[in-house]
């Protein structure tokens, strides 16, 4: 009888400890503080997307290693939308309503964001994009950007065209697209009021190789440059312009910053100029010691996309830590947010949740990313 009740006890204990064991990896899994993520992880951009995700990983895994948002793990859950709007759409829904995350990051193309914001603003759930299209500016209340609006980058770039590079007839071959047909406006509004002159504009579909036509366009206009807004298109343009005998100059977006750009065009991308936010290469100690760890991370140099991520979790951090998955709280924290000093410098979020962030012109050297010359001019969101 005492061995029957022994292996009773016994086998009352293992359950309660297996109870136990199970109730405590639930427990585990529920405690982790979830927020989305929406990237073109697949596709013809999908670099960008992986550069962004790996600048939030550093971010993630740092803020983790300090004991998470309010002692709970901070976990991303990542959803593939190629840069699609319709894709971004129906993950935005599965985030904001399934998931019930607070925040979701991304996407990265203008044409998602535009598509997400409608959704993000009915669940009231915060959107912190990394995009460019100025019709952003206005998507709603709950959509932020930690990636200037392309406005600021025209604003930069124009004047640079006309005073430094003495240009006055530009051509615009641009990606057909929210991302490309709004720059490419905006780039005509602040050149034409210099007193250039846009001689020809012609679009073209994303992730077209074959661009010898819109090319031609272009060139029988007889542009001093051709203003190319677009992702890796651009490097089939240049190398095809070179291949067709002709030499105008080139003048570019903040996406021509990519290594696989120049794996195209070769020393056809020499000489092209470009607006940017972020100088891999800057002697700030800031810089120089997250360059460190995201290159020990992940083995090569952070570019521009990645460390606008790390600076816009960073901040997510803060709004969620004192808020948590209130995001009328989180709302205000951002809107609140002036002169954090992050990784790309000072940044403020101004009425329409834009950052407000300086710019530099860059171009390509020896087949290099580098700071165009001193006279380049600099602008900062108004």
């Amino acid at each position: 009888m005492k061995t029957l009740r022994c292996l009773v006890w016994s086998g009352f204990f293992c359950l309660m400890v297996f109870a136990l064991a199970f109730s405590s990896c639930r427990n585990g899994r529920q405690s982790t503080f979830k927020i989305g993520a929406i990237l073109p992880l697949s596709g013809q951009p999908a670099q960008y997307g992986k550069w962004i995700q790996e600048g939030l990983e550093l971010a993630k895994e740092e803020i983790n290693v300090k004991g998470g948002i309010n002692g709970r793990p901070l976990e991303i859950i990542y959803e593939d939308d190629q840069a699609n709007p319709k894709l971004a759409a129906s993950a935005m829904q599965k985030l904001a309503n399934v998931d019930k995350v607070p925040v979701v990051f991304g996407s990265w193309s203008s044409s998602s964001v535009l598509a997400q914001a409608p959704i993000a603003e009915a669940s009231h759930v915060i959107i912190m994009a990394e995009a460019v299209s100025p019709k952003i500016r206005d998507a709603g209340d709950y959509t932020f950007r930690i990636q200037p609006d392309g406005s600021l980058y025209m604003k930069a770039l124009a004047p640079y065209a006309y005073d430094d590079l003495k240009l006055r007839k530009i051509a615009t071959l641009y990606v057909n697209n929210d991302f490309g047909v709004d720059l490419a406006a905006v780039f005509k509004r602040e050149f034409t009021a210099l007193g250039g002159s846009i001689v020809s504009e012609n679009g073209f579909q994303q992730g077209q190789t074959d661009l010898r036509t819109q090319i031609t366009l272009a060139a029988q206009s007889k542009p001093d440059a051709i203003f190319v807004p677009a992702y890796t298109e651009i490097g089939q343009i240049l190398k095809q312009s070179r291949e067709m005998g002709l030499n105008q100059r080139f003048l570019a977006a903040a996406t021509f910053e990519n290594p696989d750009i120049l794996q195209i065009a070769r020393d056809t991308a020499n000489g092209v100029y470009y607006p940017h936010h972020f100088d891999p290469a800057s002697t700030d100690p800031r810089v120089q010691e997250y360059q460190k760890k995201y290159t020990q991370r992940f083995g090569h140099p952070s570019e521009g996309f990645a460390v606008l991520a790390y600076d816009g979790l960073k901040i997510i951090e803060g709004a969620l830590t004192k808020c948590g998955n209130d995001t009328s709280c989180i709302k205000s924290y951002l809107y609140a947010t002036h002169d954090y000093q992050g990784v790309t410098g000072t940044t403020s979020f101004d009425e329409k949740g834009d950052v407000v962030k300086p710019i530099l012109i860059k171009t390509v050297q020896s087949g290099a990313f580098v700071r165009a010359p001193a006279k380049a001019m600099s602008a900062t969101a108004k």
